[in-house]
């Protein structure tokens, strides 16, 4: 049996751009590509180029020749393409103009073994005779093409695809009428993959559905050319549709209206009503997309439930490159979103005692290329291929759990698949453009690419910090205990990944310890000589960056990701900026001017100094001293009266309802000091106040963060709280000076070292500013330990409930002779041990 795969139905096959082309032309330059290639049956033969129509040339003039095609990731850096070639031994390859450079790099590494083709150079005469109008295989034992895994484990492997294994997932298509002769489908994806190689290229060849390919790979071109021609049917990853649907619905919750129509769409079954609705969502699209499929990678079952309350018809299917690759998918009317489908015809699925997918039947490939343990490693004694991937059966339809070798088994047990916690993450934020979800030292551990544009859109000057509370905090509090992130890493490049977008978990860990770049392709890090213009101011931060924190520079040092600042650092730097080349820059400068580069060129913009007086006064580094000492006209609140006021009011509350009970008052002393304790919840400053007199609370002041106090009522009662707000991308100078002027001027300074409650009842991470104050102005710090109050008050309740509440204050701690360090350390060890 054989498949006649090309043929002229007089008719348009591939539009690109402007150009249309019609199956008649496919077939005169599958023809004279054809006439380059010197190849007998089985041979192998390659393409590495974007997708084009000379891509689809090359490819069917392989098969015209019955040699065996290999399809190349157009991507490959020389040592990547050196070894698939060298793994394949391919007699041709063929290029483009783009990819011309790393293929003769690659083969010159392999003696130049390759015939290469640039198909830029190839001009067909005019008046070319074709030798053969239809194209056919002689068996469908045959293999087909030779088809590279993305290596997300490790070095890529050759899966040997038959022409039956293609045949047997056409039929599955041809089956339910998927789809058909009517419909135009688009290819956005590379052909490497084996996806869009079948479903973007062999079988719209072979069903007679016009192709349309993209010329670039951006949003502005794919809804260009979806408006400009009919096309049907999509095929993408998860990463395009998590990307639109983000897009739009973000817009959609700018509306009341929209959101309106929104869940009137979600309470009816009927698709014509949602579209309806929609319809300019639908027009955006060019307004005749029957269906969108997702594969290559689990999707979030919500984002198909976006798109099919939109009025799309949205499935996903399942499948592998060693599948050819369809092993299951949804048929479109009984799709369900959390699950991919269906089995498809001639294939079985079985659930092994492990939960693993194993996979019997005609889509299996014939093997990996030359790697026969690999083969036998994959097939069991029954002939049952094991797919990596752990999954269910409900009914007739296959569940997938998550990828094996992707779960994350923790020390007590559990089994977590990453990408659902990414996909929870990602859904609820702007701020990140990718995460990676992995264990590292029995924790989970989130690898941040931040969307660095929307991060300056919004003036945060702490990225890490913005991050951390405004995103991966408020996933924190709704996951269960063992799918909490622990710890982040914000990272300046793109996460290691496969062309379509999966993750090569296998660099994760690497990366995490800084010993592999993120991009996909690593180039090696050139030393950039400093300009001789900016040598001068260059040294003198380079001398300040090095004796400060012991840390290396360059131009592209990024002061966050790269050199670990934090707000106070920032603070610091800036103010040695200012001090040193007599400039007036503030924090938020550092939004737009994070590397030192940058930072070189604000200083460029607003300095007069010469460098000599500078080098004078970067040897003093005392400048955290210097916004201390400084005399500020920073204005404190003027008054505690609202304090006095909630003390009276909540007094009762206090002392009948939570019980609350105070000891060791004796141990705070006359003037200023800094009192300093554990946050538990809403309700800790509210027990401090009822420590003291009322004259007392006069003299008391809190620092407390900005994000609570937005509204003009709460800015207030601020003021009249003797509350000194802090926001860590716009004041932090500011904060400093007025915390300094209350202990100057003999008062107290009441602060939360960890600088939010607590999520789980466990101390925190202590922010170092009360010790640094204290050292500076040499004032004692006096500890104090919460009880009870996340008992009665936990951080995602909305009431508190009846419980015994307790605030001591434990002896002082004298700064003198301690450094900074040392006094975190030994005020959280105090605290500690008289909380556990």
């Amino acid at each position: 049996m054989s498949i006649k795969f090309l043929y002229d139905r007089q008719k348009t096959a591939i539009t690109y751009g402007e150009q249309k082309i019609s199956y008649a032309d496919v077939i005169k330059y599958v023809n004279f590509y054809s006439d380059f290639l010197d190849i007998e049956k089985d041979d192998r033969s390659a393409l590495m180029m974007e997708n084009r129509p000379e891509s689809i040339f090359s490819f069917f003039s392989i098969w015209a020749k019955k040699g065996i095609a290999i399809s190349l990731d157009a991507g490959y850096t020389v040592d990547q393409l050196a070894y698939v070639l060298g793994d394949s031994e391919p007699k041709y390859l063929f290029v483009s103009n783009k990819t011309k450079e790393v293929a003769e790099a690659a083969n010159s590494k392999l003696n130049n073994a390759i015939k290469i083709i640039n198909v830029d150079e190839l001009q067909m005469p005019a008046d070319y005779k074709i030798k053969q109008e239809e194209f056919s295989n002689d068996s469908n034992e045959d293999v087909a093409v030779l088809v590279y895994t993305s290596g997300t484990t490790g070095n890529p492997k050759g899966v040997m695809i038959t022409y039956e294994n293609i045949e047997t997932n056409m039929a599955g298509v041809r089956a339910v009428d998927l789809v058909n002769e009517n419909d135009v489908i688009l290819a956005m994806l590379p052909y490497h993959h084996i996806m869009p190689l079948c479903f973007t290229l062999i079988l719209p060849m072979y069903l007679g559905v016009p192709i349309v390919l993209l010329t670039e790979i951006s949003s502005a071109s794919l809804l260009k050319t979806l408006q400009e021609n009919r096309v049907t049917v999509i095929v993408g990853v998860p990463r395009v549709w998590e990307m639109l649907d983000k897009a739009i619905m973000t817009k959609i919750n700018q509306s009341s209206v929209a959101k309106f129509m929104f869940k009137l769409a979600s309470k009816t079954n009927s698709m014509s009503i949602r579209k309806m609705l929609f319809s300019k969502v639908h027009k955006q699209f060019g307004g005749h997309i029957r269906l969108m499929v997702s594969g290559g990678a689990k999707i979030d079952k919500n984002i198909l439930e976006d798109f099919r309350t939109m009025g799309f018809r949205a499935i996903q299917g399942y499948g592998m490159t060693e599948t050819a690759p369809i092993i299951a998918f949804n048929v479109p009317g009984r799709e369900r979103s959390d699950s991919v489908g269906e089995v498809i015809p001639n294939v079985e699925v079985k659930i092994a005692d492990d939960g693993e997918v194993l996979v019997k039947g005609k889509n299996v490939m014939k093997g990996y290329y030359k790697n026969e343990a690999a083969t036998k490693e994959a097939f069991d004694a029954e002939g049952w291929f094991h797919t990596g991937d752990l999954g269910k059966m409900d009914g007739k339809y296959l569940i997938i759990i998550g990828r094996k070798k992707e779960m994350i088994v923790l020390p007590n047990g559990k089994n977590i698949d990453p990408n659902d916690i990414e996909a929870e993450i990602m859904k609820n934020t702007d701020l990140i453009k990718e995460i990676a979800v992995t264990e590292y030292n029995e924790q989970l551990v989130a690898i941040i690419y931040p969307d660095f544009e929307k991060l300056q859109a919004q003036q945060i000057v702490n990225i890490k910090d913005a991050i951390k509370w405004e995103v991966i905090d408020k996933y924190n509090v709704t996951a269960p205990n063992y799918k909490k992130i622990h710890d982040i890493k914000i990272i300046k490049q793109e996460l290691p990944k496969t062309r379509l977008g999966k993750i090569r978990r296998f660099m994760l860990k690497d990366l995490l310890e800084d010993k592999v770049e993120a991009p996909e392709k690593k180039v090696e890090k050139k030393i950039v000589e400093v300009p001789s213009e900016i040598k001068e101011k260059y040294d003198i931060i380079n001398k300040y960056i090095t004796e400060r924190y012991n840390k290396d520079i360059d131009l592209d040092s990024h002061i966050e990701l790269d050199l670990g600042f934090d707000s106070l650092d920032i603070v610091e730097f800036m103010n040695f900026l200012n001090s040193t080349f007599d400039i007036e820059i503030v924090e938020q400068d550092f939004v737009d001017h994070k590397t030192i580069s940058d930072i070189i060129k604000l200083v460029e913009e607003k300095s007069g100094i010469t460098s000599e007086k500078a080098v004078e006064k970067v040897d003093k580094n005392e400048n955290l001293k210097k916004i201390i000492d400084s005399d500020s006209d920073v204005k404190l609140p003027p008054s505690a009266k609202y304090a006095k006021v909630l003390k009276f009011l909540f007094s009762p509350l206090f002392k009948f309802y939570f019980r609350y009970k105070c000891s060791g008052k004796e141990n705070l002393g006359e003037g200023a000091g800094i009192i300093v304790g554990n946050h538990q919840s809403y309700l800790d400053a509210f027990m401090l106040n009822n420590a003291f007199t009322y004259e007392e609370l006069s003299n008391n002041y809190y620092i407390a963060t900005a994000l609570h106090f937005k509204s003009n009522t709460m800015k207030y009662l601020a003021r009249n709280g003797n509350i000194i707000l802090v926001d860590a991308n716009r004041n932090l100078k500011n904060t400093l000076q007025a915390a300094a002027k209350v202990l100057k001027s003999g008062k107290k300074l009441l602060i939360f070292p960890e600088g939010a409650r607590t999520r789980d009842g466990q101390l925190q991470e202590f922010k170092k500013t009360f010790a640094i104050l204290a050292q500076e102005l040499n004032v004692p710090i006096y500890p104090f330990v919460l009880k009870g109050a996340y008992e009665a008050f936990p951080y995602n309740k909305k009431f508190p409930k009846r419980h015994d509440i307790s605030v001591q204050f434990l002896e002082k701690i004298d700064p003198q002779n301690k450094t900074v360090e040392e006094l975190v350390e030994e005020t959280k060890d105090k605290i500690a041990k008289n909380y556990y």
